[in-house]
């Protein structure tokens, strides 16, 4: 009975223990909302080629892959139009309101509310144009949804100081556990999944990664040495692998965290310059941040204040 009293108290702290430690919630609302911006601003000047009716795909066609009853943009446009406003019209609002979302998380100004209202505009310009998205929008509308669920604005933000208020105390651990748990799972599944073919350690995907049409564009690295030293490029498949589905146990074990917090931000920095997936390898890069990183410095600071606070208790009684 004591053991099972103590385990139940165990997964109680582990999911309700009061987190003091409110950094990550100011370093994730301003990181994420800076990505969505760039990400965005990328877009904008192909933005009618994508989601105007004279898109590049007809909407038509990309409405067949869609359910009736959710509201893409092209909806949306739709509707308005009846109402006698004109499709440029509608894209000009639409361009200024994601910004300005993007603007208000950043600095902190309801981002809560912010969030929600960008993540209906992206889900509505996402679900609309499907056969242009890929992994970085899904992260983005689950990045979204975490701002909605954490109080990211309590801390450093322009609300506080326009209006004064002094910084809210609320637990934020659930939520917290909760993120944590939801990379880690990606993570294992995404390394099960390559660990289930044999693509992934003879080396083939790595190499036809490598060679895709968009990849490699920017620093144009010459990888046909690698034909000579094959056993390389399934040793990147194997690393990929390892790091992925090792994830959930090497990250929440502390002597390990920090070493695979860097291999996990090495393996989404190589694929940022190599693949030239920017916006995906930031998100995730932020993820691992936001969850893991400031686990460290507040191990650190809780270590010293226990240090201080026992330096400065023993002379007193010494002394009495």
């Amino acid at each position: 009975m004591k053991n099972l009293n103590a385990f139940y108290t165990k997964i109680e702290n582990f999911f309700f223990r009061q987190d003091n430690q409110t950094e990550f919630l100011s370093f994730f609302r301003i990181a994420i909302g800076i990505v969505i911006l760039l990400q965005f601003a990328a877009v904008l000047p192909d933005f009618e080629k994508l989601f105007s009716s004279n898109s590049i795909i007809p909407q038509d066609i990309m409405s067949v892959f869609t359910p009736d009853w959710l509201i893409t943009f092209s909806k949306i446009v739709s509707f308005l139009q009846t109402l006698g406003i004109e499709e440029s019209a509608t894209m000009a609002i639409t361009k200024v309101s994601f910004i300005t979302l993007c603007i208000l998380i950043i600095t902190g100004f309801y981002s809560r509310i912010s969030a929600l209202l960008l993540l209906i505009l992206q889900i509505a310009l996402l679900k609309g144009s499907s056969f242009f998205a890929y992994g970085a929008d899904f992260f983005t509308s689950m990045s979204l949804f975490y701002l909605i669920l954490f109080p990211a604005d309590q801390h450093f933000s322009l609300r506080n100081f326009i209006f004064g208020r002094k910084p809210g105390h609320s637990n934020i651990t659930p939520v917290k556990r909760l993120f944590q748990i939801h990379i880690s799972i990606a993570y294992f599944f995404s390394g099960l999944d390559k660990a289930l073919g044999f693509n992934w350690w003879n080396g083939e995907s790595i190499w036809k990664a490598i060679h895709l049409p968009y990849s490699n564009r920017d620093l144009n690295i010459d990888f046909s040495w690698l034909i000579e030293h094959s056993y390389l490029i399934s040793l990147i498949g194997w690393s990929t692998i390892i790091i992925e589905i090792c994830y959930p146990f090497f990250i929440w074990y502390k002597p390990t965290q920090k070493t695979w917090l860097f291999f996990t931000v090495s393996m989404h920095i190589g694929i940022a310059l190599v693949l030239n997936l920017y916006y995906f390898s930031a998100i995730m890069i932020v993820w691992n941040i936001t969850n893991f990183y400031f686990e460290q410095s507040d191990k650190k600071t809780v270590t010293s204040s226990k240090k201080k606070i026992s330096a400065e208790y023993i002379p007193k009684q010494v002394g009495s």
